[in-house]
């Protein structure tokens, strides 16, 4: 007798959180008037990429190429703009943006976002430094995703980003908010190994995370009902933070002149 073929069950996978098109997001140029293709070289030695764009899409989301475009620039007369100290894998999902509005193409073979929050964090900076609010918010809109999926904080990133941000950020603001509703800061109480852990944190997050908690008051942190009950502390986050992510960290940028 034939032994039947094993079937793999498929990964469990947890459905990407669904947020809100934000409102205030600059509108679609008009594609009629996208004009011609600029060739984008980024990265140096031997991670170096091209990439093709319209340059009225470049102009129209960032203030950076508007200007570098302009027939006075170098770039402008060229038709090519130089990245050299850029990520190619950060333009690359800033591409994907601009094209389709997403920041990637597709789920991984394990259906699940396929950028790490690392990535995520560098292209909210190359947004921030390049005029590009509309590619920021999009982000933090992908980075809550992302710590909602995997149901952790973005702990290995703070020193990256508090390297790379200024005071005020939206993405340190949204950092500090996720490690003051969901983190609880394992070993702080243990003398032996509380020099360690602080090692771990910016001074400034700290001294953020301290006055967030101060800010709290008598109020409850969101996600803490039913603390070692993931699913419902989960939810308690996902419905205490929805309604709050345009307010406290999308940048809406003027209408284009």
């Amino acid at each position: 007798m034939a032994t039947p073929e094993k079937t793999e069950e498929p990964p469990k996978v947890t459905p990407l959180l669904e947020l809100a098109k934000c409102s205030k997001a600059t509108p679609s140029p008009n594609p009629d008037k996208c004009g011609p293709i600029i060739t984008i070289v980024v990265g140096s030695a031997k991670k170096i990429r091209e990439f093709h764009v319209y340059e009225g899409l470049l102009s129209h989301y960032s203030s950076y190429f508007k200007a570098a475009l302009k027939g006075a620039w170098k770039e402008g007369a060229l038709k090519t703009v130089e990245l050299k100290d850029d990520n190619p894998e950060v333009f690359k999902a800033f591409f994907h943006w601009i094209n389709t509005g997403k920041l990637y193409f597709a789920p991984n073979a394990s259906g699940e976002i396929p950028l790490s929050e690392k990535l995520i964090c560098e292209i909210y900076v190359f947004g921030d430094a390049r005029g590009c609010p509309d590619l920021c918010n999009a982000a933090i809109d992908l980075l809550l995703q992302k710590m909602h999926e995997a149901w952790r904080t973005a702990l290995a990133e703070l020193p990256f980003v508090y390297e790379n941000t200024l005071r005020g950020s939206a993405l340190r603001k949204c950092l500090v908010d996720d490690f003051v509703d969901n983190f609880r800061f394992p070993n702080l109480t243990d003398v032996i190994q509380r020099d360690a852990e602080l090692s771990r944190y910016p001074q400034e997050f700290l001294a953020e995370i301290v006055v967030a908690f101060m800010a709290l008051g008598s109020t409850p942190i969101p996600s803490a009902a039913g603390w070692g009950n993931l699913p419902y502390s989960k939810n308690n986050w996902v419905t205490h933070i929805k309604p709050l992510i345009c307010s406290r960290y999308h940048d809406h940028p003027a209408p284009p002149a």
